[in-house]
């Protein structure tokens, strides 16, 4: 009975010392956040917003509530990955597109998150619905075309819808197509047939679950489904034929079999026109669109030995993958020894647009003592809509560093007295440390003393046996050896021959 009672015993502790183990170790995994965000602040009666979902560092179960005077519309969800100090990130992004039915104002608080058998409620977030419309008419887009009208006119089942924003660029400017298709009968949207070449772009798409919703075009009702967002990016200058994605659709059958059909396909010729003389801004990053860009430091005054951050940070529309960004100027070198910068960046839809962010970090390490400025930081990018390059000056960063800088091979003692100091290398120099019960080094070794202890409790009874084992081993030779010897001082012959024959044959069959 005691021995069943100290192995439960001993099962218990090594459960719960691989839960404290765990404890221990869940700060060093990525910590999971939940944002949620409506696209507009205030929309109309009749317009179409969005809801986002981001979860970091992990993937789950979004459920958003029903909301009394929205319509779901569709949903489409997008996966980014950005590097920063020296790992990865994942961040995840859900989102749910809406009509707005009625007024007023709604407040949402009940957004869930299912992660890894853990339930996380997001941000409450509000939106303003207004009886007039907000957006601009370029929002309540409908197709056109005879194409469009034999399809209202019931001549097709399925139209797919394909817009481009502009067929004539510059290199490196953004172009969006977007791909929609219109239904009258149900549908299933298996995927695409093929991917278009891109060889002269750089491409990002976002493709959404083929979610169907109602909209009326002149007073008709048809079935709409959002197929394809993507964004290119020309490399290279001259007339280019851009082929759109082909979808594969089944139609739900009356009989035995389903239709497979196939739509979507379209060709449009762009022009991609170079980018204009550079004279005078011989510092252009290669970004093409309209950014935002700032310079922040953590701290101003600091003592020799410290270290101080410096973040450069370029958001806006445009491909932040082709850019380069600044450099800090020379001279702070003087006073600071500067690391090699680490440099991340991400990408993500947002609505109808492609917006990035690139940031890049220097670590500077103050060696002297004395003032510097770092000035003339700053950020040139062509607009294609002014046509124009411009150039973002940061503000200059005034630096602070006091101290006196320590002098490898001499120190000063209490009496002024120069001291000579041998300097070590290759020597490990033990410190005194305080102890500290939580310290990690510490944890560990109650964990391997923990995990000691239950193997040998669990084991009890195998070292019982082996100990009994060993004492008979020990009582049985002890006693042998004691009668080999009596009998030979005895001049036994018979007996002494016989124990000695005896112990031979058990040491051979042991």
């Amino acid at each position: 009975m005691a021995e069943e009672e100290l192995i439960k015993i001993g099962n218990i502790i090594i459960k719960y010392t691989f839960v404290i183990f765990f404890i221990i170790c869940l700060p060093l995994f990525p910590q999971t956040s939940i944002t949620a965000k409506f696209s507009d602040e205030k929309i109309g009666v009749g317009e179409v917003f969005s809801l986002s979902v981001t979860i970091n560092n992990n993937s789950g179960r979004v459920t958003v509530p029903d909301i009394d005077g929205f319509t779901l519309r569709g949903t489409s969800q997008s996966v980014n990955m950005m590097y920063s100090s020296g790992s990865f990130k994942t961040i995840k992004t859900y989102t749910y597109t809406y009509v707005a039915n009625k007024e007023g104002i709604y407040n949402i608080d009940n957004i869930r998150v299912r992660v890894n058998n853990n339930t996380y409620v997001a941000n409450p977030v509000k939106i303003e619905v207004i009886d007039g419309p907000v957006r601009n008419r370029d929002d309540n887009y409908t197709p056109n075309g005879n194409q469009f009208e034999d399809f209202m006119n019931y001549g097709d089942d399925i139209y797919v819808d394909n817009i481009i924003n502009k067929k004539e660029v510059y290199l490196y400017e953004p172009i969006y197509i977007t791909q929609k298709a219109y239904v009258h009968v149900p549908v299933n949207v298996l995927g695409f047939s093929k991917i278009p070449d891109r060889t002269d772009f750089i491409s990002y798409s976002e493709t959404s679950e083929y979610n169907s919703f109602t909209e009326i075009i002149d007073g008709k009702r048809v079935s709409a489904i959002p197929l394809k967002t993507e964004v290119l990016y020309p490399v290279k200058t001259g007339d280019k034929r851009i082929l759109t994605t082909p979808f594969v659709f089944e139609k739900e059958g009356r009989f035995v079999f389903n239709e497979r059909v196939e739509y979507g396909e379209d060709e449009f010729v762009i022009k991609v026109l170079p980018l204009p003389d550079r004279k005078g801004f011989d510092n252009f990053s290669g970004a093409v669109g309209n950014f935002d860009f700032n310079t922040k430091v953590n701290k101003t005054n600091v003592s020799v030995g410290e270290e101080v951050l410096i973040t450069m940070e370029v958001t806006g529309e445009g491909n932040t993958s082709i850019i380069t960004m600044p450099k800090i100027n020379d001279n702070i070198t003087n006073y600071f020894s500067v690391y090699q910068p680490k440099v991340y960046e991400t990408n993500w839809f947002d609505g109808k647009k492609m917006m990035g962010r690139k940031v890049k970090e220097y670590v500077l390490v103050a060696k002297d003592e004395g003032s510097s400025i770092i000035s003339n930081i700053n950020f040139c990018y062509f607009s294609p809509n002014d046509k124009s390059y411009t150039n973002i000056y940061s503000k200059p960063i005034n630096l602070t560093i006091s101290g006196t800088k320590q002098n490898l091979n001499s120190f000063i003692n209490n009496n002024g007295e120069e001291i000579n100091v041998i300097p070590i290398k290759n020597a490990l120099i033990k410190e005194d440390k305080v102890f500290k019960i939580f310290n990690m080094k510490i944890v560990y070794l109650y964990i391997i003393i923990l995990i000691a202890l239950s193997v040998i409790i669990y084991n009890h009874n195998k070292f019982d046996k082996l100990k009994l084992l060993f004492a008979n081993i020990k009582k049985d030779k002890h006693s042998e050896t004691d009668d080999i010897l009596k009998y030979y001082n005895e001049n036994n012959r018979k007996e002494y021959c016989r124990l000695i024959e005896n112990s031979l044959t058990n040491t051979i069959k042991k």
